[in-house]
Order: structure tokens, then C-alpha cells, then sequence
């Protein structure tokens, strides 16, 4: 699909920018939509596994100067919600370690909360600034990112893109066993391919079944 006909599709999300009202309805996320965390331990590099999704987003459009589109989300739900016990790493103790350290039994999910939006029409493949809040563990932080919006074959938007974050910025300490001689580091990137279906239609939970190959050589210094 050329960038022609997927800015036709951006701007179909943003109609009506000049009065800013919501678009309706609120666009699902479907339910292939992934979310995958990458880091390194002083021993072997990992990636975990987002199982079961969740969220909503509703735009609402701003008037700007083409080719610029520009926004924030009006909903009231969550933009991306992941349960931590169904955050897989393909190793069961490994999955205990990390449910441990984000407290999953007083904090079950963790959030993202989209709040504004740019998508610049200018570039070679569209591309979103993106800015929100993340709650970890019950601490909540404001992130920013940068991601590529594309569209595939049935004309479902994927905004794709990662961040990184500190987890200790969350109050979550990585874990550390033998005595510290394993050493979890204080740097994880979460990846996301979050795709919108254009037909409207809602839905309240989605899964996902990724199958990320887990990068098992050690990171040098």
C-alpha cells in the first residue's frame, strides 16, 4: 500500500479536525495487536511475551497545518492494558521473578494511557509522536515515543514503535538472585504493533500469540 492511500486512511481517522469533536465510534484495538519487552541480564539477553490485551482509543482531531494531523485521545478507558501474569518469558521461574517484582498481586495490570498524537504525512512512511502515561506497579510516569504508521492489506492501521524505560523510575527493582550473581539491568524496551480495525466494531479483551525468539547470547560490556 503506497503512502498516497494510507494518508487517505489517516485522515479518515481525523475527520472533522476543525471542530474537534470525538470520532465515533471509539476505534478497538484488534486482537492482533502485540506487545513484547526486551532486556538483558549480566548473563543472557530476554524477551517476555504480552498474552492478553486490552484497550480503546477515541481521537479527537485538532486543526493544523497539512500535512500534519494531530490529536488527543478521548477515551476514558485505558489506551493498552497488560496483565502481568500473562507476561511470558518461556521460563517459569523467571515469569515468577518478574510477576514478583512488579508486585502483580496489588498491581494485575499495567497501563498506558495515550494523550496526544502527531502523525507527520511529510515522511517517506508516516510517522506518530506519540505521548501518554505509564503506570507500573502503581507508579505513573509520563513517556513519549516515536513510531511508524502503516497500513496492512485489509486497510487495519499499525502503529509500531518501542521505548525504553528504567524500571526502577516505577519503584521496581530488578531482580538479582545467587547472591548478585545474576543481575537483571535497569533498562527494558518495550516493543508494540497495536493495530486499529476501521470497521468500528468494539471489543473488550483481546489475546495475543507471539512467538518471539529469545536472544540467548550474553550482552557484552
Amino acid at each position: 500500500m503506497n503512502a498516497t492511500w494510507l494518508a487517505v486512511i489517516l485522515l479518515g481517522l481525523t475527520a472533522s479536525i476543525t471542530s474537534a469533536r470525538p470520532i465515533e465510534p471509539t476505534r478497538p484495538i484488534r486482537r492482533d495487536s502485540r506487545v513484547w519487552i526486551t532486556g538483558a541480564s549480566n548473563i543472557r539477553h530476554f524477551t517476555c511475551n504480552a498474552r492478553q490485551l486490552a484497550g480503546s482509543i477515541q481521537l479527537r482531531g485538532y486543526a493544523t497545518r497539512a500535512p500534519m494531523l494531530a490529536g488527543e485521545n478521548a477515551s476514558l478507558q485505558p489506551s493498552l492494558s497488560v496483565t502481568v501474569d500473562r507476561i511470558d518469558c518461556g521460563i517459569g521461574v523467571m515469569n515468577r521473578h518478574l510477576r514478583e517484582a512488579l508486585h502483580s498481586a496489588r498491581h494485575p495490570v499495567i497501563e498506558f494511557r495515550l494523550a496526544t498524537y502527531e502523525v507527520d504525512l511529510n515522511a517517506t512512511v508516516p510517522t506518530a509522536r506519540i505521548g501518554g502515561l505509564v503506570t507500573i506497579a502503581g507508579e505513573q510516569r509520563p513517556v513519549a515515543s516515536t513510531a511508524v504508521v502503516r497500513a496492512d492489506s485489509l486497510g487495519s492501521l499499525h502503529v509500531v514503535g518501542s521505548y525504553v524505560i528504567r524500571p526502577t523510575q516505577f519503584g521496581v527493582e530488578p531482580p538479582r538472585r545467587f547472591a548478585g550473581l545474576l543481575r537483571v539491568r535497569d533498562r527494558v524496551t518495550v516493543h508494540f504493533d497495536v493495530a486499529l480495525d476501521p470497521d468500528g466494531s468494539a471489543i473488550d479483551d483481546i489475546r495475543c500469540a507471539l512467538h518471539a525468539p529469545a536472544t540467548t547470547e550474553p550482552e557484552q560490556e
